[in-house]
């Protein structure tokens, strides 16, 4: 999320404070299950931004493009950053929803065999009017959820007042029948402030995720989302990705990577060089307010991630929805954008 988008945030929770509003109806979960799982011990896990101010149409389209992606690959799990809520009419017709998890869910189910229940953490923003999220939906039962803020940061400085932006970290506890549970953390971290903003938060991410670990431990762990983190700026980046790393927390790409291809992790996406790698900066569409202020799009990073603890063996890694835009040409035509992000997919097979 970049400075441009915050500031029509504000100007549209500015026009939400005087227009009307009306409550919209929550639907109820479906049960959920995945029994391949326990079958084969194969998770397949998606983790994705999904643009809080994308254009309606753009919106809807990517809906279906996901949820076709996820029934071709068997997705059980996605965890989904920048979901968008608002109970404004006005807004809801500006944004093309009321709920986007809750719209992704429904057109996942009218193509899914199973049900995907859906887990929400709001994160930021004006409730009722406009807040943004993360979600997590599920083939699984979840069995537990619950969510904590991260130290709050200034993020962006507008007409010289230091905004400051909550930030979460979401967990959901699934039974796999044979394997124990499998815990999963969804965040979104900071995007444009400091790198020592960037460490606090993960410090306290870490010490979120030790906290529950100590009260009950899961048989496996996944963490994933949109950390905001680049290594290709540097050390003082690179000191923050090794925090985890350190605490027992295997990049799941970049190990696929360089067991499969050999590929060094300072290799990939490295000094804004787009490739098949990248998470931001690959795709042609743009937020609401870059589209409006003609903004460019942004330097190609890699900092959406999946981690994971434990013995568990990565199968596969890869991104996907990244087609390249008109400034890096063409890196997976074949792909859709669905996002100003690209998602990273990786199947997992559970140890016993």
């Amino acid at each position: 999320m970049r400075m441009d988008r915050r500031h029509l945030s504000m100007g549209l929770l500015a026009l939400a404070l005087v227009v009307p509003s009306c409550a919209t109806p929550r639907v109820q979960p479906l049960p959920a299950d995945c029994p391949d799982i326990a079958e084969t011990g194969r998770l397949n896990i998606l983790t994705l931004n999904g643009l809080y101010d994308a254009p309606a149409a753009i919106r809807a389209k990517g809906w279906t493009d996901i949820a076709q992606f996820a029934v071709a690959n068997n997705v059980h799990v996605l965890m989904l950053q920048e979901a968008v809520l608002t109970d404004v009419d006005r807004l809801q017709a500006l944004l093309g929803t009321a709920d986007s998890a809750r719209d992704l869910q429904r057109v996942l189910n009218e193509r899914s065999a199973d049900p995907y229940e859906l887990r929400v953490a709001w994160e930021t923003g004006v409730p009722f009017v406009l807040t943004t999220a993360n979600a997590m939906l599920s083939r699984c039962n979840i069995t537990r959820h619950f969510a904590s803020f991260l130290p709050i940061e200034s993020e962006e400085f507008f007409e010289g007042v230091s905004l400051k932006i909550t930030r979460n970290v979401q967990v959901a506890q699934l039974n796999i029948p044979g394997y124990g549970n499998l815990h999963i953390y969804n965040t979104h971290l900071c995007s444009a402030c400091a790198v020592e903003a960037l460490q606090r938060q993960v410090d306290a991410l870490l010490a979120f995720m030790q906290q529950v670990e100590g009260k009950s431990s899961g048989n496996h762990l996944i963490l994933g989302g949109d950390f905001n983190l680049d290594l290709a700026k540097g050390l003082p980046e690179q000191a923050v990705y090794e925090t985890m790393t350190r605490a027992g927390l295997r990049d799941l790409y970049a190990d696929y990577r360089r067991t499969q291809f050999g590929e060094a992790r300072d290799t990939l996406c490295r000094q804004g060089v787009a490739d098949i790698h990248c998470t931001i900066g690959t795709s042609p569409v743009q937020g609401l307010i870059d589209s409006r202020t003609g903004a460019a799009l942004p330097r190609p990073q890699r900092i959406d991630y999946l981690f994971m603890s434990g013995r568990d063996l990565v199968t596969t890694s890869r991104g996907i929805f990244n087609p390249g835009n008109g400034a890096t040409g063409p890196i997976n035509p074949t792909e859709l954008a669905v996002s100003d992000h690209s998602g990273v997919f990786a199947q997992i097979t559970l140890s016993r």
